[in-house]
């Protein structure tokens, strides 16, 4: 019986240092990626700096246009995550109604963190304002050569 038990603990704690070890790899790469992006996205703007394609003045353009651009995006992912958490919240309010008793009030936790984050992507996140991309930028490499 002592075999069995010591069996399901060896094999818990390979388990715990495999999924740590796959989350450690993942984390790794991912990381890995975007710097070989955010490199690469650099080494095309010099390019085109050096090649006097682009001045300095649209690159700064570029940049803030790019920088406005993500804050918009997480804002609106914003909105989304709090949006799934009201919806959360109210589902299970509806859900746990029918146990009976005050059960149901749970779904107050995720209701209360959804509509905190819905007030503040609403009235409080900086509202960012790209408008078009700037001229003469354009995503795709120019093959004017």
């Amino acid at each position: 019986m002592g075999f069995e038990n010591a069996a399901f603990w060896l094999f818990l704690a390979a388990a715990t240092v495999a999924s740590l070890t796959f989350v450690t790899i993942v984390v790794w790469v991912g990381t890995r990626l975007q710097e070989r992006q955010e490199f690469y996205k650099f080494e095309f703007r010099k390019r085109l700096v050096e090649a006097g394609k682009m001045d300095a003045e649209s690159f700064a353009s570029l940049v803030r246009y790019e920088h406005e651009l993500g804050m918009q995006q997480s804002r609106q992912k914003l909105l989304v995550v709090a949006l799934v958490f009201v919806g959360t919240g109210v589902g299970t309010c509806i859900g746990l109604q029918f146990i009976g008793g005050s059960v149901w009030m749970v779904g107050f936790i995720p209701l209360c963190i959804g509509l905190c984050m819905l007030a503040y992507g609403t009235l409080f996140a900086a509202k960012p304002n790209p408008g078009p991309p700037p001229l003469g930028w354009s995503p795709e490499p120019d093959e004017r050569n």
